[in-house]
């Protein structure tokens, strides 16, 4: 995003990511490390979050790392409080934390619902009010919400996976709005299907479920894309950047869609 002889987009600013030990947390993380900032990863995977901090201390930025469940109680606090203290402020909340469930929709159980709710709704919601707090102190922040094409599609194994981003969605625009008069914008980015953990394991299950190997599903669910190709989560943490960036100082309320023309196909 920035070349050798222009100053680092996110120079002195502090991205806060949860779930910034794999995948896209994992890219987005080193794209503001990258781009100048200090990085505050919270995973409950502390081994794969400590590699993720080896690569952001060999770009000589400052990081902390945060070992928290963000479903648990007073995690949020937590893990914005640490980030503060380790990091000295706070600037860039991606909540980017979230767990996938593949279950026909007659079969979902109490249990599993309960636990995507908790991390992908619950979790996001008070990390949001956690680092508002503090962006309200500062002035001004900048919050991006990860969310997901399947939040408005008719997945029937995909239930509450889908049904949990389309709550990410409401909480975009509510947060967006009640925030607004702080200088703090809430957006959220929706990504194409990428190579992932989570995504395999979720393509797994597909798979099995239609009866298919997964190398068949993968490629099948791949055609279905309109530009017939995955997203890396490199191209999907530069929308991240971009709408933390001021280039986007005066967008609000916005779900930015990199799905490949996913949500309209």
């Amino acid at each position: 995003m920035a070349s050798s002889q222009m100053r680092p987009t996110f120079e002195g600013k502090v991205a806060l990511v949860t779930g910034g030990a794999r995948g896209l947390g994992r890219a987005v993380a080193l794209g503001f490390a990258r781009e100048g900032a200090g990085v505050g990863i919270a995973d409950v995977d502390e081994v794969a979050a400590l590699d993720t901090a080896s690569c952001i201390r060999e770009l000589g930025r400052r990081y902390c790392v945060i070992a928290a469940d963000i479903s648990q109680t007073g995690a949020a606090d937590t893990i914005v409080r640490q980030t503060g203290t380790e990091l000295g402020r706070l600037d860039i909340l991606v909540n980017n934390a979230a767990v996938a469930s593949v279950e026909p929709f007659i079969e979902i159980t109490e249990e599993e619902w309960d636990r995507v709710f908790r991390v992908n709704v619950k979790g996001l919601m008070f990390c949001i009010q956690a680092a508002a707090r503090v962006m309200m102190q500062n002035g001004s922040g900048k919050i991006i919400n990860i969310t997901s094409p399947a939040s408005r599609m008719g997945l029937p194994f995909y239930a509450a996976y889908a049904a949990s981003k389309a709550a990410v969605d409401s909480i975009t625009r509510s947060s967006a709005i009640a925030l607004a008069k702080h200088n703090i914008t809430v957006n959220s980015v929706s990504p194409g299907r990428m190579d992932t953990d989570m995504q395999r394991m979720t393509e797994e299950k597909f798979a099995a479920y239609a009866g298919v190997s997964v190398e068949m599903f993968v490629k099948s669910r791949t055609q279905d894309i309109p530009l017939e190709r995955r997203i890396s989560p490199q191209e999907v943490a530069q929308a991240v950047l971009w709408l933390a960036s001021p280039q986007a100082d005066y967008i609000t309320c916005h779900r930015l869609s990199v799905s490949g023309g996913l949500e309209i196909s």
